[in-house]
């Protein structure tokens, strides 16, 4: 069979236009086999990065089974002393524990408090926790009245010191009486990022 000039021009533009899809076709799986390879790299620079560390149980907690407990972080020293088997001054040194770490991530921690031992450690976790649980307000019921209240009430509170309870007596009794929790703003050093710590469990009357 015998082709035509034009099926022969015809015959070659299909060869060529078959040839030049083939190379793009090529080059495009050359250009995403390239970019796997550079997203194949982010991935393990960040998998390197990333903790792969088993969780233990000090590092998960069931939020139903902590509900009920004391959050240590977040309690004041009244109810850490109305907790089951408390006495006065372990509550104290564990009150003063937590304040100067900030916070505790572990119960584990309070074994660096003095004269508290694993056997009081194994008791206290059954009413108390360093994650979820409540404030304590569930603790010890009726808020605090600060117009009534003696600087050692005051300085139960979470956020305030002995000097800071101090200012706040003082502050009540020069001025006859709080007459609104807004009248807290004007005690000389108590800031509102304090006044919010304890806002809720106290009041005036």
């Amino acid at each position: 069979m015998v082709l035509t000039r034009l099926e022969k021009i015809t015959f070659g533009a299909l060869v060529m236009l078959l040839g030049l899809g083939i190379f793009l076709l090529i080059g495009k799986v050359g250009v995403v086999r390239n970019k796997n390879q550079q997203l194949i790299a982010k991935i393990q620079e960040v998998s390197v990065l990333t903790d792969h560390t088993v969780l233990v149980k000090s590092e998960y907690y069931n939020k139903e089974e902590e509900a009920g407990k004391l959050n240590l972080n977040r309690t004041d020293l009244k109810s850490i002393g109305a907790l089951p088997g408390m006495t006065p001054a372990l509550a104290n040194r564990i009150y003063e524990f937590v304040q100067q770490r900030g916070q505790i991530k572990d119960m584990k921690e309070l074994l660096g408090v003095k004269g508290f031992t694993k056997k009081r450690l194994r008791h206290l976790e059954n009413y108390a926790t360093a994650v979820g649980g409540h404030s304590g307000q569930a603790a010890w019921g009726d808020k605090l009245n600060l117009n009534f209240a003696s600087i050692d009430d005051v300085k139960a509170l979470p956020g305030v010191g002995k000097k800071l309870a101090e200012k706040i007596v003082e502050f009540r009794n020069r001025n006859g009486g709080f007459f609104s929790l807004e009248d807290l703003k004007e005690v000389p050093g108590l800031t509102e990022k304090t006044i919010k710590k304890f806002i809720d469990k106290v009041e005036v009357k």
